[in-house]
């Protein structure tokens, strides 16, 4: 089982690492360069830092509080990067949005990793 749980963590932080990379570099490229859903801005912002903060909640094994911490500050750097830039906009909005995504998932995949030890635990005595 050890195997299959070193396999996920893997790609778990490969996945997490891409994110971030396509998260820099998204939010550093020329507005009108950016790809866009066309369900929103608040929704594509959620999602994506949703998906990267629960891939890094998975692939590592940090406790809750850093995880957490990691995220905001992250977060925070993100908007921080685009002041500077003439076509991005650093918004107080897309930092709590930002930050409301990444640390729902990571709260998700703290909660089912706790609730999946208790079962594990109780079945395999």
């Amino acid at each position: 089982m050890d195997w299959l749980i070193n396999r996920y963590t893997v790609v778990a932080r490969t996945l997490a690492w891409i994110g971030i990379l396509a998260i820099i570099f998204l939010s550093v490229v020329p507005a009108n360069d950016r790809p866009v859903s066309g369900v929103g801005r608040g929704f594509e912002h959620f999602t994506a830092f949703a998906l990267v903060g629960g891939a890094f909640a998975i692939g590592y094994r940090f406790s809750l509080i850093r995880l957490l911490v990691l995220a905001v500050v992250f977060c925070g750097g993100i908007e921080l990067l685009q002041v500077p830039l003439p076509t991005r906009h650093a918004r107080v909005s897309d930092f709590v949005v930002d930050t409301v995504g990444a640390c729902f998932a990571i709260l998700c995949v703290f909660v089912a990793t706790q609730i999946w030890h208790r079962y594990d635990q109780k079945w395999n005595v």
